[in-house]
């Protein structure tokens, strides 16, 4: 990748605050939510907190990138190759340009919003039988075979 496409990337030199700045401005929190789906963006969201954990966590980085690039500049669909490379790290030819955002609603949103996959379900087993120890037989008590110094006491019931 050349520099001067890297110099074309509309995250080229692009603060993480000015950009969660921008799409804050832009199409607020709820629909950040419905789009990029994290956390940060959906319980007492504020722009310290969500730099402070976009910080921390790459992954959530890289889909606020993608959704500023993608979605929010509308830059051409990157190929399969370049999607193995972070956001920061694509470049476009000269001559492309970011185009003006345009408004989503948090249906719109929720659409274009990045799909988990599902879980994989592991065939179910029959349940493992439980050891459960037999109950010993009730015996009759016998004298006890325990000796000790007050054995042969004079305190000693006699039966």
């Amino acid at each position: 990748m050349s520099n001067n496409e890297l110099q074309n990337s509309p995250l080229h030199g692009l603060s993480a605050e000015t950009m969660l700045t921008e799409l804050v401005e832009f199409y607020g929190w709820a629909v950040l939510d419905a789009a990029i789906d994290l956390k940060c963006f959906r319980i007492q969201p504020t722009i310290p907190s969500a730099l402070a954990f976009l910080k921390k966590a790459e992954w959530a980085r890289n889909r606020v990138e993608d959704f500023y690039l993608y979605g929010f500049k509308g830059m051409p669909k990157a190929s399969e190759q370049e999607l193995e490379l972070k956001p920061r790290e694509r470049g476009f030819p000269d001559g492309v340009a970011p185009k003006k955002p345009k408004p989503l609603s948090i249906k719109e949103a929720r659409a274009m919003a990045p799909v988990a996959p599902e879980p994989i379900k592991a065939p179910r087993q029959k349940p493992k039988p439980r050891y459960v120890e037999p109950e010993p037989e009730l015996e009759e008590p016998t004298e006890s075979t325990f000796k000790s110094r007050f054995s042969q006491s004079s305190f000693r019931k006699e039966r």
